[in-house]
């Protein structure tokens, strides 16, 4: 679980760095395999809170060229928006999933933390590239590293037509 403590928290900035191991995460990706780590800044403003950070960890994946291994750091910007407004927090209970970063949260006045947890699990998958390509293939042309796959050269222009496709040629649609 990644969560903020918010009890007596005065006004202004107050930087964070959170580790969480990715089991800790429910239904993380299961490219993500060691420790996933939230750091970036909490802001009070009376009884609004803002967050702003980065969520990154190191995924594993089987490179789509080579099928070699690799390991990536991934990492994927966080922007969060709370409001302590009870009515609010009450309408969006169990709605946490259906929210994006652009909605204002609503917390209760007795919440003692933000739980940023569902919100880390969401943008650290869909930070995931859909390809997985190696570094050291990422410049490599596919032809080079497979020449199967090269496109064969055409055959000259002098070469006899197989004539037993003229037929069709005389096939029209109706």
């Amino acid at each position: 679980m990644i969560s903020l403590d918010i009890v007596g928290l005065r006004e202004g900035n107050h930087p964070f760095t959170i580790q969480s191991t990715a089991q800790d995460i429910p239904h993380l990706p299961e490219e993500y395999t060691r420790l996933i780590t939230v750091e970036g800044v909490l802001q009070k403003h009376g009884r609004r809170y803002t967050i702003d950070a980065t969520a990154s960890g190191i995924a594993h994946f089987v490179c789509a060229r080579s099928l070699e291994e690799f390991d990536e750091e991934i990492s994927a910007e966080l922007s969060l928006s709370y409001v302590v407004d009870p009515a609010l927090a009450a309408e969006q209970a169990g709605k946490v999933q259906e929210m994006d970063e652009e909605v204002i949260r609503g917390i209760r006045e007795e919440d003692k933390r933000i739980d940023i947890t569902e919100d880390v699990r969401q943008v650290l998958a869909v930070a995931i590239p859909l390809r997985h390509v190696a570094p050291a293939y990422r410049d490599v042309p596919l032809e080079e590293l497979h020449p199967a796959l090269a496109p064969k050269p055409r055959g000259n222009d002098n070469e006899p037509v197989d004539d037993r496709w003229d037929a069709l040629k005389n096939l029209k649609r109706t």
